[in-house]
């Protein structure tokens, strides 16, 4: 039998097991399901993985994730200590009042990119060496997914289910991947200090938005922010949007070469004063 399987399989594959009445367990962790066949000591005798759903391409730079995580569990193993980090931080921020009056002039609104932002933060803390960087670096366009995916996967909670007799024991969270944490917050950290210092740079009504890890501002402040991203040493991508709405609780902007339309939620935590 094989030991990979898709996610499609993975309920039903559980619901024989308890109907044939075996003691196993599942760890839960972000995209996949781990099943492990235990003794009678409670040991894993084998297990079997479920992961992605059948027929979906798999993401170009999925690799990514374990060298990455490989790489910081080296230092860690080395007694590296932690970072200061501090949990929760947010990294997108509205000013409304600025959006909606793009919105009604129908103003053109420059977006300012950063390439491959999370990625190059976290060699820049130096928590990748650098021909890992390089690796992702070079591949940044065709693996923007992947490298982002192996910065978000530093923070995935993993949870354990134990059944017994095919009887579930209830879910309860494990502490797997407690200690790869500190980085992916610490990286947030610091993406959140360059939004703050772009905010800073500019005048008030010249920020509507940043996303993660693009800026939307007035088309007079965009020499601005290019001349701040160079100080640092980050490459950008420049484009036009145009704010279509703004909500109770959404913005909706659309691109200017494409049409394409995109919205996001935002809350009062999340807008500048």
């Amino acid at each position: 039998m094989s030991t990979k399987a898709h996610m499609d399989e993975y309920a039903s594959y559980v619901k024989g097991l308890q109907a044939r009445e075996v003691t196993f367990k599942v760890v839960l962790s972000g995209m996949s399901r781990v099943v492990h066949f235990l003794d009678a000591y409670g040991n894993t005798t084998r297990k079997r993985t479920f992961f992605g759903l059948e027929g979906d391409k798999r993401m170009d730079g999925l690799e990514f994730i374990m060298m990455v995580r490989r790489e910081i569990r080296k230092r860690i193993e080395e007694g590296e200590p932690s970072p200061y980090h501090i949990q929760g931080t947010k990294v997108v921020a509205f000013n409304i009042e600025a959006l909606k009056e793009a919105m009604e002039s129908g103003e053109e609104v420059v977006a300012i990119d950063l390439n491959a932002c999370y990625w190059k933060t976290a060699f820049n803390l130096g928590f990748i060496s650098s021909e890992l960087f390089i690796k992702g670096w070079e591949k940044r366009k065709k693996s923007k997914l992947g490298l982002v995916a192996s910065i978000g996967s530093l923070n995935k909670r993993s949870y354990e289910e134990q059944y017994e007799f095919g009887k579930s024991k209830g879910l309860n969270k494990i502490d797997k991947d407690d200690d790869l944490r500190p980085y992916y917050w610490a990286i947030i950290n610091e993406v959140n200090k360059i939004m703050t210092e772009t905010i800073e740079k500019l005048q008030k009504p010249d920020f509507f938005m940043w996303l993660t890890d693009c800026v939307y501002v007035r088309q007079s402040s965009k020499s601005v922010i290019e001349e701040y991203f160079n100080s640092i040493g980050y490459e950008y991508k420049i484009s036009s949007a145009q704010i279509t709405r703004v909500e109770r609780n959404r913005v909706f902007w659309a691109n200017e070469k494409t049409g394409e339309e995109k919205y996001i939620f935002y809350s009062k935590d999340t807008c500048i004063k």
